[in-house]
């Protein structure tokens, strides 16, 4: 039967079905239970509905079914994207290049990707072990087809695609650069600061929450203090001038406006820029067991300040 796998404070749930090997009734009843737990997903809830199928061959089986080709047609009908996925695949380091592989390709079949994947280690005698792999281009592949409402949750989720996360939240740091360079632009002198203030901990916490880190209000005061005796410092200035600016009558305000705004626009995109290098840096420290004191946080988030600051660079490395 179909089992359903899901984890406590995990978005994210899996439908397992049974294989194809079993005898012809079983596989039209399990065709049909599949297509029955498609519509009705579909109709409780737009948001928890099967966003995307991955139908599973064992790679070194070397064989299609045609009731599998039908069952493909079926499930394209439904409209939900197929990633045909090649289990247990010991070509490596170059996958794509098995025969396997080249044959599906010209079949035409009704899928978007067809990803070769060992999901672990195979040792295949004492002294030869083929590596996992595959895994990260599967996540790809999937972030990719799946709706702007599921995404986000599924990145959040993922251990091994930190850039994908950093792309993630990437976006989210233009939009609030768009935001700060509005706010620099207010007459009033000062009036902005708080606001700008209050955006930019917006976004650290967007960012925060896209990289699934928990990160209290001192963790941002704190960064922001090693911030502010270092690389903050030119920045700042400028901030003060075209705040003071502003009290000059007429052209001053508008003068200190725009001045203002690029200062702000170019303040919070460096911040915002620096932290997603941060994050980076803990998400991939964290796979490899190990955890940053907070020492190091702030020198690897001034650091990467620095070099967005001082080199212009408006787009992650």
């Amino acid at each position: 039967h179909i089992r359903q796998y899901s984890k406590q404070g995990c978005p994210i749930t899996i439908y397992d079905t049974p294989g194809m090997e079993l005898a012809g009734d079983q596989n039209i009843q399990i065709r049909l239970e599949v297509s029955q737990l498609i519509d009705e997903l579909r109709l409780k809830d737009p948001e928890h509905h099967i966003h995307i199928v991955w139908y599973c061959i064992h790679h070194e089986l070397k064989r299609l079914e045609e009731t599998e080709r039908k069952w493909l047609k079926d499930l394209e009908l439904k409209d939900v994207p197929v990633i045909l996925v090649l289990t247990q695949c010991l070509e490596y380091p170059n996958p794509e290049e098995s025969e396997f592989f080249q044959y599906l390709q010209r079949q035409n079949l009704p899928v978007r990707y067809i990803v070769p994947l060992l999901a672990k280690d195979k040792a295949i005698n004492r002294h030869l072990t083929v590596p996992a792999h595959g895994l990260e281009h599967l996540i790809g592949c999937t972030s990719e087809l799946l709706p702007e409402v599921a995404r986000l949750a599924f990145i959040r989720q993922q251990l091994l695609r930190v850039d994908l996360k950093a792309d993630a939240a990437f976006k989210y740091v233009s939009g609030y650069v768009a935001s700060a360079a509005f706010i620099g632009a207010a007459p009033l002198p000062f009036a902005d600061a708080p606001l700008l203030a209050a955006a930019q901990v917006g976004m650290i916490a967007n960012i925060s929450f896209i990289f699934g880190y928990k990160a209290s209000p001192s963790f941002y005061y704190s960064l922001m203090a090693a911030l502010a005796g270092i690389g903050g410092a030119v920045v700042t200035g400028r901030a003060i001038v075209s705040n003071l600016l502003k009290l000059i009558p007429g052209v001053g305000s508008l003068a200190g406006g725009i001045i203002q705004s690029t200062t702000a626009a170019t303040l919070t995109l460096s911040l915002g820029l620096a932290y997603i290098e941060l994050m980076k840096a803990i998400a991939r420290a964290e796979i490899q067991g190990i955890q940053l004191s907070q020492a190091q946080m702030q020198e690897i988030f001034v650091r990467e300040y620095r070099e967005y600051a001082a080199s212009g660079r408006k787009t992650l490395k």
